[in-house]
């Protein structure tokens, strides 16, 4: 019994390192694992919320969201049968799930692909998407998205207009705030902690890499309508009926399901995380879903470009940083 505890123990720890892989907020990786026998707890790691850009930790939930669906594909892709119960504590919202081992089951070919696009996965922050899309593979990037719990909704040509005005407004507030401004600045360029953040290196080149990484790294409203040009990009809103912390938990699952499949499809995906950052944009992009549902996140698609996934990564925490096992 206890050599199968052991085996089950170490297949949590490998699904938890595994999980650290998943994007998140500017790369802050806002997650806390512990492995206790047969659990795998998730915890928000509060140390590691943008307080200024995401003060009430929505887009660090959906990050860790993200994580959780990571631990889940690999432990289904390693034949294990399990169960998961979201926001298990109702006196620490910051206890965001619980994840066990039921038992065996037959290796979920699937979530297998899923797990093989995660060495792939980037964030495609090219300026210049180059060939339009097919169509068909939104629609099943749209399907992994419905299957996790959220809603994706493409949108048109004519409003990427209105998506730009927010852009715009968005780019507006923050760029008046100082206290925006410097924690951007902190997490694009030169993270303030090693193994976190978004490097130079990874953001689209141009003169303001060097003197203005936070600004290179905020894209103005007429990129977004250049981009959207003869279809070379399409955008859509990662969206869902609430904004409860469980709501944000399953959208990052969505978004990770999405995002996977799309890689595994040859469709690149930018994360477009400014127009819920402010309120005034963040309304803007809700009347584009007709007022009822909630924007979560907006994502660009194009395209992907041969060799892609040889671009730079963004780094990772150790795993000892994130992960502690009990005991």
């Amino acid at each position: 019994m206890s050599q199968l505890r052991t085996h089950v123990t170490d297949h949590l720890m490998r699904a938890a390192t595994f999980a650290c892989q998943a994007p998140s907020l500017h790369n802050s990786q806002p997650w806390r694992w512990r492995v206790d026998s047969d659990n795998l707890d998730l915890r928000l790691e509060t140390g590691r919320v943008l307080g200024t850009t995401d003060p009430d930790a929505r887009l660090a939930v959906l990050s860790c969201g993200a994580a959780l669906h990571h631990a889940r594909i690999d432990l289904a892709a390693a034949g294990w049968r399990t169960g998961v119960r979201r926001m298990p504590d109702s006196m620490d919202a910051d206890v965001l799930a619980s994840l066990w081992i039921r038992g065996r089951s037959p290796i979920d070919s699937s979530d297998a692909r899923l797990c093989q696009a995660v060495a792939h996965r980037r964030t495609d922050r090219r300026s210049t998407p180059g060939a339009p899309l097919d169509h068909d593979k939104l629609r099943t990037i749209q399907a992994a998205v419905r299957r996790e719990g959220a809603d994706l909704r493409l949108l048109r040509p004519g409003q990427v207009f209105a998506l730009a005005q927010a852009s715009d407004r968005a780019r507006g507030v923050e760029a008046d705030d100082p206290e925006w401004q410097v924690e951007l600045a902190g997490w694009i360029g030169d993270a303030p902690t090693p193994g976190t953040g978004v490097p130079r290196a990874a953001l689209p080149a141009g003169s303001l890499v060097d003197r203005a990484p936070g600004r290179a790294f905020r894209q103005p409203g007429s990129t977004l309508i250049e981009e959207s040009h003869h279809h070379a990009a399409v955008f859509a809103i990662l969206h869902g009926a609430g904004d409860e912390r469980l709501n944000w938990l399953i959208a990052g699952e969505a978004l990770s399901a999405g995002w996977l499949t799309a890689t595994g499809l040859g469709v690149s995906v930018l994360p477009l995380s400014i127009f819920v950052e402010v309120a005034g944009s963040r309304d803007m992009i809700r009347r584009l879903l007709g007022g009822y549902e909630l924007p979560y996140l907006v994502l660009r698609f194009a395209a992907a470009e041969p060799g892609g996934d040889d671009e730079p990564r963004t780094p990772r925490l150790a795993p000892e940083r994130t992960i502690r096992v009990a005991g």
